[in-house]
């Protein structure tokens, strides 16, 4: 448990620092393809879920591109046939 709580915290810490996280520069832009957009991607998944589950302090920004938050409100398919409603 100790060696991947150490293994997760160094990539998580890896991450933020490619992503610009605690740095004084914003990171540049890459120029990744298509299938290794995707690896990225899935991998920056992989690394943010697992230090949610050990309990780690992640940005909620971070969070947020990984789990979007559910929509407090959604869409409803109202139609306006000048009725009263009940």
């Amino acid at each position: 448990m100790l060696k991947r709580h150490k293994k997760v915290g160094k990539e998580l810490q890896a991450l933020l620092i490619s992503l610009g996280y605690g740095t004084l520069f914003p990171p540049s832009k890459s120029s990744l393809s298509g299938k290794a957009l995707a690896r990225w991607e899935l991998r920056k998944t992989r690394i943010v879920q697992q230090a949610l589950e050990l309990g780690m302090k992640v940005p909620q920004e971070l969070v947020d591109q990984v789990n979007p938050p559910l929509e407090p409100n959604p869409p409803t398919n109202y139609v306006d046939d000048g009725k009263a409603p009940f």
